[in-house]
């Protein structure tokens, strides 16, 4: 999979870190990532990064580790091989080595989650998906408030796949199937 064509001259992400304010810099292309989401955004977020983190804490209850880790935006992500600068609703790590760091995530991590908002639904849908799978993301977690319903793509064969089509107040295996949370 390549990654998106450019539409812009291209920023780096040396520019980017000169910049006010919050922005995501995907492929060259500068986003800004004010205003803040709506509260129906937000309360979603914070009920998706309590299931998350609550069933990471029973799996290390249960299994005695476990080094996955969850962060919610804002929280810059940096894939290798990119001149981009991601700002995910939520990121799941389970490689530490990503973590060295303290301004962010510096690799690969095991599950990005957007949210749908009014603003970002086409980058969401289309160039966040292309350049997550360009990555190797193994999991790419879509979530549409108003339509109350998830997308779940996975990773086969360097290409996402549906893994499943999630309805409101239903249960979504992640990880492989490794962790169940309740979707909404």
């Amino acid at each position: 999979m390549s990654l998106p064509e450019l539409k812009h001259p291209g920023y780096t992400k040396e520019d980017w870190k000169t910049w006010e304010g919050r922005w995501e810099l995907i492929h060259g292309v500068p986003y800004d990532m004010t205003p803040a989401p709506s509260l129906e955004h937000q309360r979603v977020s914070g009920r998706l990064f309590a299931a998350i983190f609550n069933a990471l804490e029973e799996a290390k209850r249960q299994s005695g580790g476990g080094g996955c880790e969850v962060f919610a935006a804002p929280i810059d992500l940096y894939l290798p091989g990119q001149e981009s600068v991601y700002q995910p609703d939520l990121v799941l790590v389970c490689d530490q080595s990503s973590l060295a760091e303290a301004r962010g995530i510096f690799g690969v991590p095991s599950l990005v989650c957007e949210i749908l908002s009014p603003s970002t639904v086409r980058r969401d849908l289309w160039t966040k998906r292309q350049c997550y799978e360009a990555a190797g993301v193994p999991e790419y977690l879509i979530v549409d408030p108003d339509d109350r319903v998830g997308l779940l793509l996975r990773l086969e064969g360097g290409h996402y796949r549906e893994a499943s089509t999630l309805q409101w107040g239903s249960m979504v295996a992640i990880l492989g199937g490794k962790l169940n949370i309740l979707l909404g």
